[in-house]
């Protein structure tokens, strides 16, 4: 039986490992090469439009459903609770919904698929709050 290592940091893989769970490099395929390109790319410019247009939008799409919602939040109280704050959350979003996507393109961190469902129930849930906040407003 052969023994398959990290190239990156020397770890041994299982035969079924995509990526190294001690540092998340890129495992080797099992005839030696890459792993092939079965994996869909992730746009990172896409990425980060979708973050500047809905903070937190960019990292669902990435996969990172709770760090989507946790810079929509902190986004959300900053700009309440003092401006600054809020735009540079914002800013981050929009940068790390970028590296991120590149950072899964090159296979530093593992691949996670863009669930639609996911980002449609985000946009869903952000579109009630904003509607809810409107009644509130209107009603006092």
């Amino acid at each position: 039986m052969h023994e398959t290592v990290c190239e990156s940091c020397g770890a041994v893989l299982r035969d079924d490992d995509t990526f190294c769970e001690r540092c998340g490099a890129l495992a080797p395929a099992p005839g030696g090469g890459a792993v092939p390109g079965s994996l869909q790319e992730k746009n990172a410019t896409l990425a980060a439009l979708y973050s500047f247009i809905i903070a937190g939008m960019g990292q669902v799409y990435n996969g990172h459903t709770l760090k989507g919602v946790a810079i929509f939040l902190g986004t959300l109280v900053g700009i309440v609770v003092f401006v600054v704050p809020g735009l540079l959350i914002w800013i981050f979003g929009v940068y790390d919904a970028y590296s991120s996507a590149k950072k899964m393109n090159a296979g530093t961190i593992p691949y996670k698929a863009t669930d639609t469902s996911t980002m449609i129930g985000f946009v869903v849930a952000i579109v009630i709050l904003v509607v809810l906040a409107f009644a509130l407003e209107y009603s006092l």
